[in-house]
């Protein structure tokens, strides 16, 4: 008898053999005992920290003399402010932008000069310096000033508290239900961030014009909303 013909024989044996063992562990195998819960929390944090936007610009004809314009009244104003900095907060300058200008001559368009532009971001200022650092910065006439974005150092410390409250409150929730049936609450076999921790923070935006008028008292940062929902298997035990 060849060898092929010996295997072809076999074949059919040993398809049920192999059939025969995946049912036998088929009946043996049953799913992990499990609750499935969601945990939210929205937590209200008090605002101590804040970041100014303002934005800078100059016109002019020629582009060169545009940047250079720019750079002379920017530039002294960003020395002057780096000397003040308190410590913790960070004062950031974006690159020159050069934006040609366009103007309507019958029925077409033309470049009559170019703006030159630069932005300034002061990021982790104190609550309580918010309205002397708003005075400073528009003293240098900004084109554009704000928003104001005030948030808190707890959440930024943290990532966000609310999201450890999502995880209790899912865990809160999952012990009451195992223990109406009778069961313990075992370890979390699985967890699912359902949305992304969010800070709300509050923000302010002004005129530049009106933004030279206000005064620290005027700015009061309030309270910042954060939220977070989880969503967390837990193994059940007899």
């Amino acid at each position: 008898m060849s060898a092929l013909h010996l295997i072809l024989t076999r074949l059919p044996f040993l398809l049920l053999v192999s059939l025969t063992a995946l049912n036998l562990q088929a009946s043996e195998w049953a799913p992990t005992p499990h609750l499935e819960v969601q945990g939210e929390s929205r937590l209200t944090l008090q605002a101590d920290l804040v970041d100014i936007n303002a934005t800078f610009s100059a016109e002019h004809r020629d582009s060169r003399l545009a940047m250079q314009e720019l750079e002379s009244q920017f530039g002294h104003l960003l020395r002057t402010l780096r000397r003040q900095v308190p410590a913790g907060a960070r004062l950031e300058a974006g690159q020159v932008r050069i934006h040609p200008r366009h103007s309507q001559r019958g029925d077409t368009w033309q470049i009559s000069g170019y703006i030159a532009s630069r932005d300034l971001k002061l990021v982790d200022l104190p609550v309580a310096e918010a309205g002397q650092w708003v005075e400073r910065i528009t003293e240098g006439r900004p084109s554009q000033f704000g928003p104001i974005n005030y948030r808190s150092s707890q959440a930024s410390d943290s990532r966000n508290p609310a999201l450890e409250a999502a995880l209790k409150d899912a865990q809160d929730k999952a012990s009451i239900m195992a223990a109406s049936l009778g069961q313990n609450l075992g370890r979390a076999l699985q967890v699912k961030e359902i949305s992304s921790p969010g800070v709300q923070p509050r923000m302010a935006v002004m005129a530049a014009d009106s933004a030279r008028m206000e005064s620290a008292t005027e700015l009061e940062p309030g309270l910042i909303e954060t939220s977070a929902r989880v969503q967390v298997v837990f193994e059940l035990l007899n």
